[in-house]
């Protein structure tokens, strides 16, 4: 607790003081939101944090989904590799996008007149960087789900698509809105990925950095930091207000779901790769 609490009262500390370390009250707090730079900054955090949410959690979605419900060979080596930005900080992808698509980068052709510095930079070194921990909230919501529901509803004829809407997405509710808190905290509050390729597009973990680093203006850089922590907490409550809600998806007497095979009818026929040389040589 102190680890958490004493930088925060330091922090709450230093927003209502001048920079002489005079008492200012809230005028530091009135003194940013009337500042039109600091205010799109905050826009652009928010935009940033909306927009990679909404491509990350669908496709994390998707993905632990396919992981789950298949019986595909390589299923875990798959999980893995989705799970390999974890090790990395955001700066990786970032700094990946400037060797590809920098101005100097092996790929630059492949954007024609476009560039990686900017607001789509951001998302796609944000997407890269926040997709795992989606993935894995996901894939646990999805791996307990009670495989009696399911079988329960095809005995009653429901049809694959009924199932999803009726059982997977159901189940799987506290896991989707988990993982959208959790992106959208961490992309608001990213500095990595906006410092490297967010160009002439500022956000607020930028803005702070200025303000503290560049401007040595401590008191307006705490109110900064003080407007990165609203989405944090403002997640906490949520979690904790949908958690109360949540019940225990599987209890004493679930069983757990296992993908099923494939009818011999729905199966993908290939040649015999066995007779291929053979059909070669001849």
């Amino acid at each position: 607790m102190l680890a958490l609490g004493l930088p925060l009262l330091f922090i709450l500390g230093k927003s209502v003081l001048t920079m002489d370390g005079d008492f200012a009250g809230l005028d530091n707090f009135a003194e940013v939101l009337a500042s039109p730079g600091l205010m799109r900054a905050a826009g652009n955090s928010l935009l940033l944090a909306l927009t990679v949410s909404a491509l990350v959690v669908p496709s994390a979605f998707a993905f632990a989904w396919a992981l789950c419900r298949s019986r595909a060979p390589g299923r875990g080596a798959f999980r893995q590799i989705a799970l390999l930005p974890l090790l990395a900080p955001s700066l990786l992808p970032a700094i990946s996008l400037v060797y590809l698509f920098g101005n100097q980068g092996l790929l630059k052709g492949w954007l024609g007149d476009g560039s990686v510095y900017g607001f789509w930079g951001m998302v796609a070194g944000e997407t890269f960087y926040a997709f795992p921990y989606a993935f894995m909230l996901l894939f646990t919501s999805l791996s307990v789900a009670d495989a009696r529901l399911y079988e329960a509803a095809r005995a009653m004829g429901a049809g694959a698509w009924r199932r999803f809407a009726t059982i997977t997405l159901p189940g799987a509710r506290y896991g989707l809105a988990s993982s959208a808190l959790l992106v959208f905290t961490l992309v608001m509050t990213d500095f990595g990925v906006p410092k490297v390729v967010g160009g002439d597009c500022n956000v607020l973990a930028v803005e702070a950095f200025k303000q503290v680093v560049g401007q040595q203006n401590f008191p307006r850089g705490a109110v900064v930091g003080l407007m990165l922590l609203l989405p944090a907490v403002l997640s906490c409550f949520i979690e904790r207000a949908m958690s109360r809600r949540q019940r225990a998806a599987l209890s004493a007497r679930s069983t757990p779901f296992s993908p099923s095979r494939a009818r011999r009818g729905m199966r993908l026929r290939l040649p015999c790769w066995r007779s291929w040389p053979s059909r070669c040589w001849r």
